[in-house]
């Protein structure tokens, strides 16, 4: 049964979705990915993370919602990763979660 990765991952596009086409994840040694499965109110929006104990510097990516076999699902794919701890920040100031990407792997989280 496939993941809820690689149904995000194999997500088609239709018109109304080019934007949210294909993912590539870029995974190995040293590097994983991280798949986001946000609340509604992130919908057309961006999410950013940032290394727990890093300098501060965010990354941010599309929210989009993704046509599977089971239906709909909103993501967010961070591709490729570092592997570490990283925050999941749910507005300028505030984290919305934590987590641990880990190298050659596929993390998944649910934001409430």
């Amino acid at each position: 049964m496939p993941t809820m990765a690689d149904r995000a991952a194999e997500a088609s596009a239709g018109p109304a979705q080019a934007a949210s086409a294909s993912v590539a994840l870029d995974i190995g040694a040293g590097r994983g990915a991280l798949v986001i499965y946000p609340h509604e109110r992130f919908r057309g929006g961006e999410i950013e993370i940032s290394l727990e104990h890093g300098d501060g510097r965010r990354g941010h990516t599309g929210v989009h919602e993704r046509t599977t076999e089971a239906g709909a699902v909103l993501t967010a794919v961070f591709g490729s990763l570092a592997g570490g701890d990283y925050l999941i920040w749910e507005d300028a100031t505030h984290t919305a979660a934590r987590v641990r990407v880990r190298e050659g792997t596929v993390t998944e989280v649910r934001l409430p």
